[in-house]
């Protein structure tokens, strides 16, 4: 199970996403010199954030490495390891685009709602964490499907 490539791919998918999911996603800094933090479980703030509903997206995370944990589990079984690294694939997927939204609609309740100018929306490390978890499960998918097809190849001989 150790000696296969997909294997550390997967272990450092689930690092890298465990990782992320304590880290702030990004930070909006108003002219006023507020600063709201948009974590996985919220936006925090030293100021309230009154009227605007946060939906924390902190399972999206936890689903994605569950799933990462399944493909540790099933190295014997490659196609569920497939099912399991596209099912990955797609919660970080859903959990970037979420995260995004989630920032551009906090952007407008706060230009609509205080009277600051936006000074700057910075995407923290939490963010190319979450980006750089993706190209990492396709490379696992990919070295998984290799295997299959180099097993499939050796059935035929026989």
């Amino acid at each position: 199970m150790l000696q296969r490539i997909q294997t550390i791919y997967i272990i450092l998918f689930c690092a890298v996403l465990f990782t992320a999911s304590f880290l702030p996603f990004a930070s909006i800094v108003l002219e006023g010199q507020s600063t709201y933090d948009f974590y996985p479980t919220g936006w925090e703030s030293k100021s309230s954030l009154e009227g605007f509903k946060v939906y924390p997206f902190y399972s999206g995370y936890l689903v994605a490495v569950a799933f990462g944990i399944l493909m540790l589990v099933n190295f014997k079984k490659r196609q569920k390891q497939l099912r399991y690294g596209m099912l990955s694939y797609f919660f970080v997927l859903i959990t970037l685009v979420y995260m995004f939204l989630e920032v551009s609609s906090a952007e407008e309740f706060l230009l609509g709602n205080e009277n600051n100018s936006l000074q700057t929306i910075n995407y923290t490390f939490s963010m190319y964490l979450l980006v750089a978890s993706l190209p990492i499960i396709f490379l696992a998918n990919r070295a998984i499907k290799k295997d299959e097809k180099l097993v499939n190849s050796l059935d035929r001989l026989r």
